[in-house]
């Protein structure tokens, strides 16, 4: 009982701290509080997180250009071009969670400088039991973009209408792809989406890594599908309610871009007005790709969008690494890869407007089961590894991460989590996150 009061007092204690460095996004999200009983569930939060201090493990190197290095300081901030960067929070037992849960992991990767968030969420997650836009939902979506709006920060949210290889659409309205009620019902869900979100929205998307869905659907379905976001798009761009700075486009993901594109993907990138990908730089058996190889991918694909249209911009709705040693990877190799990333961005500044770096602290063994199945991979143990590794955080030892078995509640007395420790990559997070907060 002890244990659970000490963290009790921690999460109130943390909550007045990020009340005093974001007063003002406070403020302006207490214009949208929710009831106590909302509790919509986001795909991509599925844990909370508590603070925990900068490792100075990681801050001890800069990798060459790296933000920090002489060679960024010393570009003045009129000649940088603005990076959005910024980190997924995860909230613990999301079906549970009660919305100051959610403030408070939102508030804590605001504090630590983050700028830019992706918000992704199923159709059916959107939908009420009668097939309208959930008040629900729009009302917790509100409350989250009230804290970034107040910031003058950078939102994506993506309809998602597949959830990779997922068909994310309410069993009602599993029928044909061109049926007209799905149409008018993603149409309705665009609308109140603008309604929801103002300036801070600036990426709108359809879809979740969607080339994974068509890579398994009929011809009959891949058709109707791209037909039915290809409409979407068009719906979007011409909303009179649509935000002046909002780019509309469908996420895909990095190696589908990388690919020949088959002709849906084509074609429906032909329709975007941004470059909308994941990325998690993985091989085909689920192992780590080594970080040069994984850069250069990162960099190629900068190029291969650049070439496509120079006026498509390329955002970065997901990226992460793992640091799993059964994926072969580890918790210096995951600090690796983001030393070198954030150098790679640096120098390429106004080809990457929009990155989310995917996430504050690892999954629990629930959610990566479920997120591996989304991959068609469903109890895939190298997947799920690398899945529950993913995080910036852990409830393991920092300097030995290894996903096995059970899961963070095992952990925790009552249900309150344990103490959350960083591992090497968080302090070189942080120091980006406060390098690409200017301009």
């Amino acid at each position: 009982m002890a244990g659970r009061r000490k963290q009790i007092l921690l999460r109130r204690g943390l909550g007045l701290t990020f009340a005093l460095v974001v007063g003002v996004a406070v403020a302006a999200a207490c214009s949208n509080s929710l009831p106590a009983d909302v509790k919509p569930t986001l795909l991509r939060d599925a844990s909370a997180v508590e603070a925990s201090p900068q490792s100075d493990s990681a801050l001890d190197t800069d990798a060459a250009g790296a933000p920090g290095s002489d060679s960024d300081a010393n570009v003045s901030d009129a000649a940088l071009a603005p990076v959005a960067l910024g980190v997924t929070p995860i909230v613990e037992n999301a079906a549970d969670a009660a919305p100051s849960d959610r403030t408070l992991a939102e508030l804590e990767t605001i504090a630590a400088g983050s700028r830019a968030r992706s918000l992704v969420v199923r159709l059916d997650d959107l939908l009420d039991a009668t097939g309208a836009p959930s008040d629900a939902t729009f009302a917790d979506l509100a409350a989250t973009a009230a804290l970034y709006r107040a910031r003058g920060d950078s939102l994506l949210f993506s309809i998602a209408l597949a959830d990779r290889v997922d068909d994310a659409r309410p069993v009602a309205l599993q029928g044909s792809w061109n049926s007209p009620e799905l149409q008018s019902t993603v149409e309705a869900v665009i609308d109140r989406a603008y309604e929801t979100f103002g300036s801070e929205l600036r990426y709108l998307s359809f879809g979740s890594d969607v080339d994974r869905f068509l890579s398994l659907a009929s011809e009959q379905d891949r058709s109707a599908f791209s037909a039915l976001v290809e409409s979407c798009l068009n719906y979007a761009k011409t909303r009179s309610t649509r935000p002046a700075a909002t780019a509309i486009g469908v996420t895909f993901s990095a190696q589908a871009l990388l690919d020949p594109p088959v002709s849906e993907i084509a074609q429906l990138l032909s329709h975007s007005e941004a470059a909308i990908v994941t990325d998690y730089p993985l091989d085909s058996d689920f192992h780590a790709q080594p970080v040069s190889a994984a850069i250069a991918d990162l960099e190629q694909l900068a190029d291969t969008v650049a070439n496509g249209n120079p006026n498509q911009q390329l955002v970065i709705e997901e990226l992460g690494y793992p640091s799993a040693t059964s994926v072969q990877s580890s918790p210096s190799q995951q600090q690796q890869f983001y030393q070198v990333l954030f150098g790679a961005l640096a120098s390429r500044r106004a080809q990457f407007p929009f990155v989310s770096l995917y996430a504050l602290r690892d999954l629990n063994q629930a959610e990566c089961g479920r997120q591996a199945a989304t991959f068609g991979a469903a109890g895939d143990p190298l997947l799920i590894a690398a899945r529950c590794s993913l995080g910036f955080k852990t409830l393991e030892p920092a300097d030995a991460v290894t996903i096995t078995g059970g899961s963070e509640a095992d952990a925790s007395e009552g249900g309150v989590a344990s103490d959350m420790t960083a591992k090497p990559a968080w302090g070189t997070i942080v120091d980006a996150l406060s390098s690409f907060g200017r301009p």
